[in-house]
Order: structure tokens, then C-alpha cells, then sequence
């Protein structure tokens, strides 16, 4: 017995120092606990911090949102006939907005596409509490840059055949009807992209998605094409 409890306590210690090696060998302490409060190890951080150095760019189109809006390269889609900046960042969710609109509102930009929320649901943030930050986004886009166009997006549908996530098509759907009444209770265009991309299931159609989640090019070109008319500056 005090063999066996002698090799449970050294192997607890060669684990703990296993452990201890590896946050060494990866960036310490103090980065292991910047990765727990940043899901997306400081991209947000990296992001932030050069949109707020990049020069300001008045009467520009700004698309705001997460991963689906920062992987596509929205100059090239929409063209030249107009500017397009965009404000994309993977993992972004409603208080990462919230804390970076000043740097977007800078721009009084002439349009705002915001498609933001799904990583909320992700993460388990309850509908209730983005739905209210959601809101907050909202009036603080009107008070500060009331000339300013705002177009609210649907969040994008998930394939849950080809992967397993911490949310489900139902659940989107229960949070597009939320931010589709907020676009109506401020009298703001709503662009429902959810339908255009689904398949007879219900499902992120395969069409559009490799990975259930994230857009190929063929749906960039179904989300470009809902929105192309509306992005023209008139």
C-alpha cells in the first residue's frame, strides 16, 4: 500500500510538472490566462488595436461582425464603385462589438452591415442579455452617427449533420426572430440571410459550408447578392 501511494504521488508531481513545462514552453502564466479570457488567443486584441491605427475613412461601407463577415474580402466582392472597410473579427461576439464601435463610428460611415451574435449563443450567453447589448449597439450607432445607415443581418444557419456545436439551428433562429424585431422596433432594414443558405432539412446547406460553419465561396456570393443593391452609395 505505501508502494502504491508512493507512485500516485510521484506521478501526480511528474504530471504537475509536465504541466508547469508546457504554459512554460507555451508563453507562461500570465498568456495561459489571457488565452482563457481571449477564445480567439488575442486575435481580438491584434485586431483592435490596428483598425484603431488604420487612417479614418469618412463615408465609407463598414461590415461589422465576427468570422462570417471577416473572411470574406468585401472590397473585391462588391467592387469598386464603392469603399468598403471591414470590421470583421473571428470570435467576436456582442461585447466585443459594443467595446470597438468607437473606432467604427470614427468612420461616420455612410452604411453598416452588422451581423453579429452566433458566437453568443456558443459561448451560452442567454438571448435576453445579447438581445439587450444588441440593443445598446443599436442606439449608440443612431446617437453617435444618426446619418449613418444601419442594416441588421440575420445570424448565419449551422449544419449540425457535419459537426457537433454548443448551438442549434432552433436556437439561431429564436435569436434572428429577436434581432428581426429590434430591427423593427427601430424601423431598420432587416436582411434575413438564414433562408438563403439553408437546405431542406434546415441545415447550413453543404453547397455553401466545408466545415458546417463558416462560408464558402459560393454563399459569399449568396450573401453579396442580397445585399449589393443596398450597399451602393446613392
Amino acid at each position: 500500500m505505501k508502494r502504491l501511494l508512493l507512485f500516485s504521488l510521484f506521478l501526480n508531481i511528474l504530471l504537475t510538472a509536465c504541466l508547469v513545462y508546457t504554459i512554460h514552453r507555451l508563453g507562461g502564466w500570465s498568456y495561459a490566462l489571457y488565452r482563457l479570457r481571449n477564445s480567439e488567443a488575442g486575435l481580438y486584441t491584434h485586431r483592435k488595436t490596428l483598425f484603431e491605427k488604420l487612417p479614418e475613412r469618412p463615408g465609407t461601407v463598414v461590415m461589422l461582425g465576427d468570422s462570417q463577415t471577416a473572411l470574406c474580402e468585401w472590397q473585391e466582392l462588391l467592387g469598386d464603385s464603392v469603399t468598403v472597410l471591414n470590421r470583421g473579427i473571428s470570435g467576436d461576439y456582442v461585447d466585443g462589438v459594443w467595446r470597438r464601435l468607437n473606432e467604427v463610428l470614427r468612420h461616420k460611415p455612410s452604411k453598416i452591415f452588422l451581423l453579429i451574435g452566433v458566437n453568443d449563443l456558443f459561448f451560452g450567453n442567454p438571448p435576453e442579455a445579447v438581445e439587450a447589448r444588441y440593443r445598446e449597439i443599436v442606439q449608440k450607432i443612431r446617437h453617435q452617427s444618426p446619418d449613418s445607415e444601419l442594416i441588421l443581418q440575420s445570424i448565419l444557419p449551422v449544419n449540425e449533420k457535419v459537426r457537433s456545436l454548443p448551438a442549434t439551428n432552433a436556437e439561431i433562429q429564436a435569436m434572428n426572430a429577436r434581432i428581426a424585431q429590434i430591427a423593427k422596433d427601430y424601423a431598420l432594414p432587416f436582411v434575413d440571410l438564414y433562408s438563403e443558405l439553408t437546405d431542406a432539412s434546415g441545415n447550413l446547406s453543404v453547397k455553401f459550408s466545408d466545415d458546417g460553419i463558416h462560408l464558402n465561396g459560393l454563399g459569399y456570393l449568396v450573401w453579396k447578392n442580397r445585399i449589393e443593391e443596398m450597399a451602393k452609395i446613392r
